[in-house]
């Protein structure tokens, strides 16, 4: 039988699938929080309900009770193990002394167990993520063996004892009765990795070790509450394993029984420091230097702080790879958005850029973000994604640059090169030592352009990588074609998890798969290396990282001496502190020689055979609809005055949403994709023309009013063109019109009257300055009328005449009496020409009148 040890089904293997030792009655109890009692008692009354005064007092004295008993009890305790723990070992009473350790560490303060286990919080408490179920779904017990105080097995001189501690945890969901604990080891050496399987893979079962199995010791445990550890520790005297003296491996198990009923079970492997080795196996190992998943294409400026700061995530990071035997995949992201912000970054993610450009370690880029690097191939992508721009984040402020260097100080950058030479013309002499030319021989130097002291996107994804032609693909997520994918991209070395090839006993690291150069990580220690780094306890990465120096020991006995790799997984569930123990215990251990990224791959190959690893139907048509919706975006920021200022965004969120991390959380991942997908469409669709009432024309030209609105974040800039259904209308020209930011804006298409009066239908549509259709079209009904204009013209013009002829013919009439009345005048005849004519004084005003008529 062939073990099967990935973190997931490893940690399956240390469970029961049955109902477990506890009866209906103790399942009953787990589930209301009553104590368990015996399955005849009749059940207890509640409790008459009490006032808030009553409850307060009732539970102060209470407390202050069970805080005398409890001092007392363990008083008592220290007494008892001060007496009884010394009588038991000059009795040579291994099982006692367990039983009573147990005692002591389990059941004295019931706190006491999470207090020691480096899961549980200051205040006592165990976060729910150190006793979560593991991905398989299986609950029951899981048990963690290892040494008490080292990650390998010493055997010791003959008389003294080795101390192995058992863990058990309480995974099941359900109140678990007091049981016995056994502590064996397997009956026969392990020399190689199918024994190691074998062994490791007989606790599949619960039905016990089967005959290979011997008893060590044995002790009684207390009873668990859901979520509740306690541990086990046995002191086996050396002799007990003088049988596997020359073994290079030990194998360790447990079995946990309640009554006759066996629980759980669960086996370790040690490397054996006393059996002669011939030599350490060379294993390389590869780390993600990343962030948890999310849907920002960028890191904001609080989280930087927070995660650079001294116990912020990525100084953890950080700390646990830096000046280790480690390559370091980077993601490209955390550099570009301290850098993005210029002097305005955190002083915190400003050191910590600096001591990230200084490590020694092998180094290369994952993809921004992590992008899924296989998923983009399968979907028929032509390359892998990359960021557009990052000029819409970028603030001129927040650059400053060196005159003489033209270095805008990012970190881990080259300076750029001065652009204007004839600054250093006032120098005394060349730098050949020659004389300086006299400055009226010079010729007039040419005035070049400025160097902007804001860098480019070049310029901010640039970094001092040790080497950029890796690609490392999401677990078992290749397929046939990806590889000459990623090589077309320059990605030209491939790592690739155990699961993604067929298996192939005794194959290194190095491998060609489907055309391509590869670099296989090994299934049996990358499981372990993960386990080891994601424990949460010292006695569970003490026996994960057991395995890791017992496979090491067999292959450094057995193997070909070509470089084996392990690889750390790139979900949350890692430990930085127990990634950074992990690879110092492996460093320093004589069983392994760290080795680097390329010594594994310049090893000699191995042909190996792809397993098509096509990812899910449902998640590439996902990545198709939010490639589509981003296709989109792009036509559609046509109508900005700078494209980058949504396209640059769009492709950085869509990458986020692609990272590998997300792979471990698919229904999280689709909702957060829909969602992002859904809101793209929406934008798209928010410039659009508002519908209009039937609109009556009745000039031969006039305009037609048309409102265009903006719910989107952008200021826009479109042409409104309008298309009528037929003759009696005729548009000139489309008219551009800008809009602000949610908000509307109405503007008049100019119209010219046709032949004919009667209904036109205008269809109105929307486009960029670039000839890009934006949003939908809309039907406007118009009336055309242009006759009645010229009705009306005649009209007021029959009407400007009668008002002037009458006007004209009043004049002549007039003028008619007055020259008859002048004639009349004229014609009068004068009786007394001769005689003078004096004035009479005594007339009135009758006698003026006359004279001067």
């Amino acid at each position: 039988m062939v073990a099967d040890s990935h973190a997931g089904r490893r940690r399956a293997r240390r469970r029961f699938g049955s109902t477990g030792a506890s009866g209906a009655h103790d399942r009953a109890a787990a589930t209301t929080g009553a104590p368990p009692g015996p399955a005849d008692a009749p059940p207890t009354p509640p409790p008459a309900p009490l006032g808030r005064a009553d409850d307060a007092r009732a539970g102060g004295l209470g407390r202050n009770r069970w805080l005398r008993r409890g001092l007392f009890a363990a008083a008592a305790l220290g007494v008892s193990a001060a007496v009884v723990v010394p009588l038991a070992a000059q009795a040579g009473g291994v099982d006692a002394v367990a039983s009573i350790r147990d005692v002591l560490v389990g059941a004295a303060v019931p706190g006491a167990v999470r207090d020691a286990d480096p899961a549980s919080s200051a205040d006592g408490s165990t976060p729910a993520a150190a006793f979560a179920a593991p991905d398989t779904g299986a609950e029951g017990v899981e048990i963690s063996i290892a040494p008490t105080t080292s990650t390998s097995f010493t055997p010791g001189a003959a008389g003294s004892t080795v101390a192995v501690s058992v863990e058990l945890e309480n995974l099941s969901g359900s109140f678990l009765d007091a049981g016995t604990l056994e502590l064996v080891r397997a009956g026969s050496a392990i020399d190689d990795g199918d024994e190691l399987d074998a062994w490791l893979a007989s606790a599949a079962a619960t039905t016990g070790f089967g005959s290979g199995a011997v008893s060590l010791a044995t002790s009684p445990t207390r009873a668990l509450a859901t979520g509740g550890v306690t541990q086990v520790v046995f002191d086996v005297p050396a002799q007990a394993f003088d049988a596997l003296a020359g073994s290079p491996v030990i194998g360790l198990g447990a079995q946990f029984s309640v009554g006759d009923l066996t629980v759980s079970t669960q086996t370790s492997a040690l490397a054996n420091t006393a059996s002669p080795g011939s030599g350490a196996a060379p294993i390389a190992l590869v780390a993600p230097l990343t962030v948890p998943a999310e849907t920002s294409g960028l890191i904001g400026a609080d989280e930087l702080a927070e995660w650079t700061a001294p116990a912020g995530l990525l100084t953890r990071q950080l700390d646990a790879l830096a000046g280790r035997d480690i390559a370091i995949g980077i993601d490209p992201r955390i550099i570009v958005s301290i850098r993005s912000l210029g002097t305005a970054a955190p002083p915190e993610a400003l050191e910590w850029l600096q001591r990230l450009a200084d490590v020694p370690n092998e180094t290369f880029p994952l993809a921004y973000a992590d992008a899924d690097l296989a998923v983009q191939s399968q979907i028929g992508l032509p390359a892998p994604l990359a960021p557009v721009s990052f000029a819409d984040v970028l603030d001129p402020d927040d650059f400053a640059t060196d005159p003489a260097t033209g270095d805008t100080g990012m970190i881990g950058a080259d300076p750029l090169e001065a652009t204007d030479e004839a600054e250093d013309g006032g120098e005394a002499g060349g730098d050949d030592g020659s004389a300086a030319q006299d400055p009226a021989d010079s010729p007039t130097p040419v005035p070049t352009e400025p160097v902007s002291p804001v860098p480019d996107t070049e310029q901010l994804l640039d970094w001092p990588y040790t080497r950029a032609d890796i690609a490392w693909p999401g677990d078992r997520t290749v397929a046939p074609g990806d590889i000459s994918f990623f090589n077309a991209a320059g990605l030209t070395t491939t790592i690739l998890d155990a699961a993604n090839v067929e298996p192939l006993i005794g194959a290194d690291a190095s491998a060609l798969v489907d055309g391509g150069t590869a670099i296989v990580s090994d299934d049996d220690l990358t499981a372990a290396v993960r386990t080891a780094a994601s424990a949460t306890s010292d006695i569970e990465w003490r026996d994960a990282t057991g395995e890791v120096l017992a496979r090491a020991a067999l292959d450094g006995a057995t193997g070909s001496g070509s470089p084996l790799l392990a690889t750390f997984g790139r979900d949350a569930d890692a430990v930085p502190e127990r990634v950074g123990d992990l690879v110092a215990e492996l460093t320093d251990s004589p069983f392994v020689a760290p080795t680097g990224l390329a010594q594994a791959i310049g090893a000699p190959p191995t042909a190996r055979t792809l397993v098509d690893s096509v990812e899910g139907d449902a998640r590439l048509a996902l990545v198709r609809s939010m490639v589509a919706a981003e296709t989109e975006v792009d036509a559609f920021a046509t109508v900005l005055a700078d494209v980058d200022d949504l396209v640059a965004p769009t492709r950085r969120e869509m990458l986020a949403l692609l990272d590998v991390g997300w792979l471990a959380a698919p229904t999280e991942w689709a909702g957060s994709a829909a969602e992002w997908t859904a809101a793209q469409r929406e934008l798209v669709d928010s410039v659009s023309v508002v519908p209009s009432s039937t609109v009556l024309v009745v000039a031969s030209s006039t305009g037609i009013p048309v409102t265009v609105q903006n719910t989107s974040e952008y200021p826009v800039i479109v042409e409104v063109d309008v298309a009528p259904s037929n003759g009696r209308l005729v548009v000139d020209e489309p008219v551009q019109v800008t809009v602000e930011p949610a908000s509307r804006n109405t503007v008049s298409v100019p119209v010219a009257a046709g032949v004919g009066n009667g209904e036109v239908l205008l269809t109105v549509s929307l486009r960029s300055l670039s000839g890009v259709p934006v949003g939908s079209t809309a039907v406007i009904q118009a009336d055309v009328q242009a006759d009645w204009e010229g009705l009306g013209a005649a009209i007021l013009g029959g009407i400007l005449i009668v008002v002037f002829g009458i006007g004209i013919w009043r004049n002549i009439r007039r003028r008619r009496r007055q020259r008859a009345a002048d004639a009349a005048a004229a014609a009068e005849p004068t009786t007394e020409t001769d005689a003078p004519i004096e004035p009479d004084t005594d007339q009135g005003p009758e006698s003026g009148r006359r004279l001067d008529g």
